[in-house]
């Protein structure tokens, strides 16, 4: 009976693994083309070839509550890192063209192309030696609560052979990943990479890759506690648009492209300042109108998210919305959703005879040219309503001036009033221009109660809130607020895989970790109820002044957003139906060392099957 068993056993994980690993040699065997114009295409006679560099850029997901890797039938949103670090490619191979020497690119996102598993990694071992063909294997673009999974990949291949680096915001925050990868030969990467990905691509062909790079050309930003460098990006190359990686999304003809990075805030619990910095830096903005008529002329592309942190930061917003809106005039379709902070359209109504400050001028051109290039929805981090949490994080730009500052009783209730109206003009501005706003909001800030979520989720539909993204309070590690979690001994759960703003991770002074959990599903069920939702299906999200993409978008998302949340599943970290994973995607360490004895305990086999001795 057994035996029995373990032959069903095997003969499933055949069945499951088969898949993925035809997709892997299929991968690598018709490898598209990532140009993003006509201009950049291969030539029609390409020079012959003496050394080809296969580059894996690999997405990884994260592991759901039962273990299980997340892999979804259709994403929601493509990964913007991976298709810039596409692009540093294309760069790189107009720089070499004359050198001998080709990079190949593979991206591999886990939530829609499925978990790599072992079967995967071995095909493509084979199929780079059968190809003659070098192998990169980079893990892109890893947040914290993908860094146990990511982890796991990037040990099965260094088990493997394959040299392998690691980046994202995890490894750039938290020197002690970075330590520990880099003990098991693991080659980490710190903060962007387009001033230092030719070097990395230079080092492996000459045989020098070093255990860690970071950004040591560009200019001086702040951070929340002293300075980095960052590179400027006016030149850098913008995103490559893979055709067949948006057909694995629900909209393949939506994408994504950065136009500025850094935040110039203060917010404690973010980790956006100290990786890119508070100064902005934008791309050139006529290198954006152009990729963005490209992207429509030959990709089909009429739908955008800007994921710039704060678009109404960029130095750059207002040719690059002119530009828009003139293709938009010329007869195009396009659409687009960005993010900016509450300050963009908090404006109140002029009084009889005030004349409008410059700022208040800036504002209202922004949020008529964000309207005139297409914007449907604006998404807005409120993130609370209690002065008191507001001070305590120091995101103060949501606060009026007059209430920056310690404040109890009567004060506080006349601060915590502002705030709501602040947030009602937000609404109120953006609906005039036919936005819908979509809210960030986090539930367990030190001054948040048990009744915290299922008041804020109530105001926030009283103020006119269209779409609303909860997250549990999670002092990510790179930030102020991990910083002081650790000093004072205030984390509760040291397993990165729970870092996903769904579960509740640090001590707090009011609540239990439980309560603050159930505040969190508190909130999102009641803005999300079912009364809410049909009347929205019902009046066809009626909001006054929301334009018709607005509103079908709305209608759209409500519905995704009420499916997601009753599934067990954070909106942004989802997609369209789990499937089922077999058993080599499942997980089965918690620990950087359990890890380490999983995975490398028998030590390194190279690519030609020579076992090495581990790292020192």
């Amino acid at each position: 009976m057994l035996l029995a068993a373990t032959a069903f056993l095997a003969i499933l994980l055949v069945a499951l693994a088969g898949p993925l690993v035809r997709r892997a040699r299929r991968e690598a065997r018709e490898l598209v083309p990532l140009a993003v114009s006509p201009a950049a295409a291969a030539p029609a006679h390409p020079a012959v070839l003496c050394r080809t560099l296969r580059v894996y850029f690999i997405k990884p997901s994260k592991y759901d509550d039962r273990g299980r890797v997340a892999h979804f039938w259709k994403g929601v949103l493509p990964n913007n890192t991976l298709t810039v670090l596409a692009a540093l490619n294309e760069a790189y191979n107009r720089v070499r063209r004359d050198d001998g020497v080709y990079v190949e690119t593979v991206i591999w996102d886990e939530q829609v192309d499925g978990p790599v598993l072992p079967p995967t990694i071995q095909s493509i071992q084979e199929k780079a030696l059968e190809d003659g063909v070098e192998v990169i294997v980079g893990l892109a673009g890893v947040q914290t609560n993908q860094y146990p999974r990511g982890r796991d990949l990037a040990l099965q291949f260094r088990r493997a052979g394959f040299p392998v680096l690691v980046g994202g915001f995890h490894v750039s925050g938290y020197p002690e990943s970075r330590a520990f990868l880099e003990s098991c030969g693991i080659t980490t990467v710190v903060g962007e990479a387009e001033t230092i990905w030719g070097d990395i691509l230079d080092d492996y062909l000459g045989g020098e890759l070093r255990p860690s790079y970071s950004v040591s050309e560009g200019i001086r930003a702040k951070t929340g506690s002293g300075e980095i460098t960052v590179p400027l990006i006016a030149e850098a190359q913008l995103p490559a648009i893979n055709d067949p990686y948006l057909r694995r999304f629900a909209s393949r003809n939506m994408t994504t492209v950065d136009t500025s990075r850094g935040c110039p805030f203060t917010c404690s619990y973010c980790s956006v300042k100290n990786v890119m910095g508070r100064t902005m830096r934008a791309r050139d903005p006529q290198a954006v109108v152009r990729w963005i008529r490209d992207a429509g002329e030959h990709h089909g592309i009429d739908s955008l998210f800007i994921v710039d942190d704060d678009f109404f930061r960029s130095p750059s917003w207002e040719p690059i919305l002119e530009g828009m809106a003139e293709y938009r005039r010329q007869g195009n379709k396009l659409s687009f959703m960005m993010q900016v902070d509450a300050e963009a359209a908090a404006f109140d109504d002029l009084k009889p005879g005030e004349k409008p400050s410059s700022q208040r001028q800036k504002c209202e051109r922004f949020l008529r040219l964000a309207a005139e290039a297409g914007c449907y929805s604006a998404f807005v981090g409120f993130e609370t309503f209690n002065p008191q949490n507001l001070l305590a994080v120091t995101k103060v730009q949501n606060l009026e001036k007059e209430h920056r500052r310690r404040m109890d009783g009567a004060a506080g209730a006349v601060a915590l009033q502002a705030v709501k109206e602040k947030y009602r003009r937000v609404c109120r501005n953006w609906h005039r221009q036919g936005v819908a706003v979509h809210c960030g909001y986090m539930i367990g800030f030190p001054f948040d109660g048990p009744e915290s979520g299922r008041q804020s989720a109530e105001w926030l539909l009283e103020v006119g809130v269209d779409l609303a993204s909860f997250f549990i309070v999670t002092p990510l590690p790179g930030t102020e607020d991990h910083d002081k979690a650790v000093r004072e001994g205030a984390i509760a759960d040291w397993d990165f895989n729970q870092y996903d703003s769904q579960h509740m991770v640090s001590h707090h002074p009011r609540m239990t970790p439980a309560e603050v959990e159930r505040s969190y599903r508190e909130a999102y069920l009641i803005f999300y109820s079912a009364h809410h939702t049909l009347r929205a299906l019902l009046t066809w999200h009626r909001v006054p002044g929301l334009g018709w993409p607005a509103r079908s978008a709305m209608v759209r998302q409500r519905l995704y957003y009420f499916y997601s949340y009753r599934a067990g599943r954070h909106p942004m970290l989802g997609g369209l139906w789990q499937k089922g994973v077999s058993a080599g995607a499942r997980r089965r360490v918690v620990g950087d060392e359990e890890a380490r004895a999983q995975y490398l305990g028998a030590g390194i086999v190279s690519t030609e099957g020579v076992r090495l001795e581990l790292p020192g």
